[in-house]
């Protein structure tokens, strides 16, 4: 009996830390649209991010101006900073892109952030960042609601993509960020279902959204604003 308890102690002890760990997450605000998340992987003891860019067009020289880095649950003030990270081209260190679809891939590594984990920052400290990650879905659900309008849309389907969009934003009011919000009324909006878009662009004008004036900025550079507010 005793190599019986002395054994299953033995076997806890050797597990690791249960990890959570996501792929490709969605991501609501990020300085560029190369820039994306390979893998999250969450556990009792770190939080590691896997980070890629890719050459889509032809970008500049990368580099990340400073070390001073943190995680943190969108939408709460406690942040843990940066302890490891690997092939970070931090300044003045530079990554020059070879060719088209290059992909520039580098991980951080963060201390452990307290559980349940549905949203996630991780950005430079201050005000003047440059490197920037905001509203980082976490959350199964939200995220592959999301994801499956998009790939809807993508193959052709918008009406498929409306659905699951309006489905993510009636998922969790406690998600700040109007990326599903965004795309309904854009879609609404190419389909000249303008009354639909204006009740959606109500909506998204009552609640409030981290990325909301990002958002605006783009509903007007593509002439919409007035027709959403008159419905027609």
């Amino acid at each position: 009996m005793k190599k019986l308890f002395f054994l299953i102690l033995l076997v806890g002890i050797l597990l690791p830390a249960q990890a959570q760990v996501v792929f490709n997450p969605n991501i609501a605000i990020r300085p560029m649209v190369s820039l994306s998340i390979f893998k999250i992987e969450l556990t009792d003891s770190s939080t590691v991010v896997t980070v890629r860019i890719r050459n889509q067009s032809q970008l500049t020289p990368f580099s990340i101006k400073s070390k001073k880095l943190i995680a943190r649950k969108s939408g709460e003030p406690d942040a843990v900073r940066l302890v490891k990270s690997e092939n970070v081209p931090f300044y003045p260190e530079k990554h020059t892109f070879s060719f088209k679809d290059d992909i520039l891939e580098f991980k951080l590594y963060f201390p452990p952030l307290e559980k349940p984990v549905k949203y996630l920052d991780i950005q430079e400290e201050g005000s003047d960042k440059k490197f920037y990650m905001q509203g980082i879905i976490i959350d199964p659900e939200l995220n592959g609601a999301i994801t499956n309008g998009i790939k809807a849309f993508q193959m052709g389907d918008p009406n498929q993509a409306l659905t699951h969009f309006i489905n993510a934003c009636e998922m969790d009011l406690y998600f700040e960020f109007g990326i599903a919000y965004f795309n309904v009324i854009y879609i609404l909006a190419q389909q000249k279902r303008w009354a639909e878009a204006k009740v959606w662009y109500d909506k998204f004008q009552e609640r409030f959204f981290y990325d909301k004036q990002v958002l605006m900025n783009s509903l007007a550079e593509m002439g919409l604003i007035q027709r959403l507010e008159q419905g027609r």
